[in-house]
């Protein structure tokens, strides 16, 4: 009796079965590759450096920070 020929689909499922779970922001920026959404990545840059001045602006940096503006 010979074995059966394995399935490609069912071989890249396993394939990817083991390989090393990605972060995820590697998964957001596969995302946006794969569906060529590469406009949202200055609105993602904007949002985060606010979101790093908002954080900034609770601790002792803040009196460095509002001359700036």
């Amino acid at each position: 009796m010979t074995s059966p020929k394995p399935d490609p689909k069912n071989d890249e499922f396993l394939q990817a079965a083991t390989e090393k779970e990605r972060g995820i922001v590697a998964e957001f920026v596969a995302f946006m590759a794969e569906n060529k959404m590469w406009w949202m990545t200055p609105i993602l840059i904007v949002f985060g450096l606010l979101g790093v001045l908002l954080i900034l602006g609770a601790t002792g940096v803040a009196p460095f920070i509002y001359p700036l503006f």
